[in-house]
């Protein structure tokens, strides 16, 4: 499952630099399915990593941003936060240029 391995990287990664889930964000970009199950799962999957952060990971903001996309009906390429929106030229359905999800996390407060 690819949000398993996700939440291994995220939880190794604020270990590592001796973070907590309250002091970060994830930055979410590319996908191919619901943005909602993703993050469920996302959540389900670093609690189970980290169980001792539990409540703060249930808080803890998860956003989509803005990667690339492109319409194989009219050749267009136009940035977008959802996973299939349709064209903004002529409203087909489109292709997202990066098919699996990308996490950055992003330092909410800064630490000393």
């Amino acid at each position: 499952m690819h949000e398993a391995g996700l939440a291994r990287g995220v939880a190794k990664a604020l270990r590592e630099r001796s973070l907590r889930p309250g002091q970060v964000r994830l930055a979410v970009a590319g996908g191919h399915h619901d943005p909602a199950v993703f993050e469920t799962e996302l959540r389900a999957h670093l609690a189970a990593e980290m169980p001792e952060e539990e409540a703060a990971i249930a808080r803890m903001e998860i956003r989509r941003v803005a990667f690339g996309h492109l319409c194989p009906a009219c050749g267009v390429e136009f940035e977008s936060a959802m996973v299939a929106p349709a064209c903004p030229n002529c409203a087909s359905e489109t292709l997202g240029q990066m098919n699996a999800e990308i996490i950055e996390i992003e330092l909410l407060e800064p630490v000393s």
